[in-house]
């Protein structure tokens, strides 16, 4: 059986980030490692993140709605297939749902790394540390990672992540939910806040793309102005010269940093 990469993304609590977490960090990870597309399925009855993603070349997205309907086999053939795939669940009764699924039919230890996200406040860092919780105590060597998401870069992070990383002002409780982590598992990565994660959409891609697949912006402005194509049209393309500036940026400063916290923390999961 093929042992292609399985990465589920996953809190309880709406909101937090999950579907940029897949789509910004874990879609372009995968691809840039296996070098193939990888493929995205979006566990959700209310948000449709993956219609937005028809510019894409590294993600094929398929949208799998919940219901009332048993998910143990349907998530079964995904992480059984041999494809490389990241899973973005949806919150409250869908997240419930999927983890029931995964635990009743075992397929939990088909998971190659859970990624639990979450923003700073402290039903996000008590939805996170249920997750966790709970998937421990049914597979205590299960990988489990942590994203910090709409990080403030000009706050101290303890200071905006208090509840979950401790105050280190010693205002409030010094201890953290993460105390409550097991040591091995205390592992994050951040995504700080950006009008670049919400342009990149406008193109239906990622950051990444944006910013290391897309090299051919300046010819295709050059071009357009020099065959005198419409100012909308050149103003579009102008924006996106600027936006790809931008992600190679964030590209540079927050993806990649997150990417080698991915692959120090999956190691050789894949041999």
């Amino acid at each position: 059986m093929s042992k292609a990469s399985k990465i589920i993304v996953i809190s309880t609590k709406g909101g937090v980030g999950k579907s940029t977490v897949c789509i910004q960090v874990v879609a372009p990870y995968l691809y840039q490692k296996n070098d193939e597309p990888v493929m995205l399925y979006e566990f959700d009855d209310e948000n449709q993140e993956s219609r937005l993603l028809g510019g894409s070349q590294i993600m094929k997205a398929e949208r799998i709605v919940v219901g009332k309907k048993d998910l143990r086999e349907e998530l079964t053939d995904i992480l059984l297939n041999e494809h490389t795939a990241c899973i973005d669940v949806g919150a409250n009764k869908t997240a419930a749902a999927v983890i029931e699924a995964l635990l009743d039919s075992g397929m939990i230890y088909r998971v190659d790394l859970v990624i639990i996200p979450l923003m700073d406040g402290e039903i996000d860092a008590m939805s996170a540390l249920e997750v966790y919780l709970t998937l421990k105590s049914k597979h205590p060597t299960l990988k489990i990672l942590f994203a910090l998401g709409r990080v403030n870069t000009s706050r101290d992070l303890s200071c905006q992540f208090d509840i979950f990383l401790g105050d280190s002002r010693g205002l409030f409780s010094k201890e953290g939910v993460i105390e409550s982590i097991e040591p091995d598992d205390r592992h994050y990565f951040l995504l700080p806040d950006t009008d670049a994660i919400k342009n990149s959409r406008l193109f239906g891609m990622s950051i990444w793309e944006l910013g290391v697949l897309n090299k051919n912006i300046d010819a295709e402005l050059k071009e357009a102005i020099e065959a005198g194509m419409d100012a909308k049209n050149i103003k579009l393309l102008s924006f996106k010269r600027s936006l790809k500036h931008d992600c190679e940026i964030y590209v540079k400063q927050s993806i990649v940093p997150a990417f080698d916290i991915l692959e120090k923390y999956l190691g050789n999961s894949d041999d």
